[in-house]
């Protein structure tokens, strides 16, 4: 069975944006809340400020999984760390025991910026659709992947700072950015599938959650 990640080359990540925004608007994530954030991290020995995108690590062995009271968290086809609406309960403790502060809650429910009567009538798509006070975080594009496609993210990034990798069946290529990468914050022990190559700043030392 496929494994699904991702390579976030730090050294080539302008912080334009462009996969945030790609993400808010394929997914349809509330005013307020971010699945997919750009990070900065000065390193003035060097003169470097460095740029990078951060989101849900889809771990191996995600933190949140286990303490979820009502097993609403849950493994998809390639290893994507998902969400049941449904069985969600909004207690949070998901976001509590998430090394990297992943799990999102949108209180209100209000997906849409405008309320106008025009938007108000293009339906969502499934995976646009997202109960009030439900736990929720970066999907990978199942959705998208599930039909052949990268995520959306990816396919915004115009300096393809973003690698989408299948993790048994690495191409030559992939391989060799896989042996220069680091997970963030190696000690939570979860084994992230998003993989991070920078040379200017400390990704695996790190040991706070991202935001």
């Amino acid at each position: 069975m496929s494994q699904y990640g991702m390579i976030v080359e730090v050294d080539k990540c302008i912080g334009c944006q462009a996969c945030f925004v790609a993400c808010k608007e394929e997914n349809k994530v509330a005013p307020g809340i971010q699945w997919n954030q750009i990070h900065r991290i000065e390193n003035p020995t060097e003169m470097i400020i460095n740029y990078f995108r951060v989101s849900c690590q889809h771990c191996d062995n995600p933190a949140c999984l286990p303490v979820c009271p009502a097993k609403a968290i849950f493994k998809g086809p390639h290893g994507e760390v998902l969400v049941d609406a449904a069985k969600c309960i909004g207690c949070g403790m998901c976001a509590a025991a998430c090394p990297y502060g992943a799990p999102k809650f949108n209180r209100e429910g209000k997906t849409e910026y405008f309320d106008a009567p025009v938007l108000a009538a293009v339906p969502l798509k499934a995976h646009q659709q997202r109960p009030a006070g439900k736990a929720e975080r970066c999907t990978l594009c199942v959705h998208r992947t599930s039909e052949g496609l990268v995520p959306k993210c990816v396919e915004a990034c115009a300096i393809k700072a973003l690698t989408f990798v299948d993790y048994d069946n690495l191409t030559d290529e992939q391989k060799a950015m896989l042996a220069k990468s680091v997970a963030f914050n190696e000690k939570a022990g979860t084994k992230p599938k998003l993989r991070y190559i920078a040379s200017h700043c400390d990704i695996a030392g790190s040991q706070e959650k991202m935001w």
